[in-house]
Order: C-alpha cells, then structure tokens, then sequence
C-alpha cells in the first residue's frame, strides 16, 4: 500500500518541479536589428528551441534542454544546454547562462548574458 503512495507523491512532485519553469514558457522572438531576429520556443518540461534569420533566412537552428532558478516572481538564472545545432555562420555554440527578468505580464522576457541583453517578446 505505500508504494503506489510514494509513487503518486512522486509524480506530483515531478510534474509541480516542471510547472515552475511555466513562467519562461511560451513562443518568443527578439529582433536585434533591422536584419537579424531570434524566434524561441520554451516549453515548460525544459525543453527549447530556437532559429536566427538574417535578411529573412534561418542561418542557426539550435534545440536543447534549459534549467531555471527563480531568484523572485520574475527574475532569476536560465542556462540554455544545446543538444541539437545547425550553423550556417558564427561561432561555435555551447551552454549559455543569463540572467532572466519578466515584464509587461510576462509578455517580455530579457535575457543578460556577459553584459549583453536580448529583449523578447511573447507571440
């Protein structure tokens, strides 16, 4: 009998860890500027995926896992893992950790890594 209890209250547990990553989830984009945008889809199970255009064409595709630690109601640290990339152009990509900051509702999402901030917006 207190196993399928210990069981049950572990599936709660588990599914109640992957909803707090909901505050992050959604379709987003940013564009950088005139020519260059990021489109982000974040799922609330920890998945994520993204494609940059430049003058309208996908020149990166990347798909990966993402852990969030909340610091308050809208703020704390993501670190983006990619398992998955294809590069047209650039830099070789690896693990990216950002200070996270919600706003407007959580419509915009700013993302600061290494003194740089992308500002998304939620479609």
């Amino acid at each position: 009998m207190r196993i399928p209890v210990l069981v049950t209250l572990l599936s709660v547990a588990i599914s109640t860890a992957a909803l707090a990553d909901a505050s992050v989830a959604g379709r987003w984009q940013a564009n950088l500027d005139k020519s260059v945008a990021i489109n982000m889809t974040i799922s609330p199970n920890g998945d994520w995926s993204s494609e940059t255009l430049q003058h309208s064409k996908v020149v990166r595709k990347m798909k990966g896992t993402y852990s969030q630690t909340p610091t308050g109601g809208d703020s704390g640290t993501i670190v983006f893992t990619p398992t998955q990339v294809s590069v047209k152009n650039g830099e070789p990509v690896q693990t990216e950790t950002d200070q996270y900051e919600l706003a407007n509702n959580g419509r915009q999402l700013k993302l600061t890594s290494e003194g740089d901030t992308m500002v998304f917006k939620k479609h």
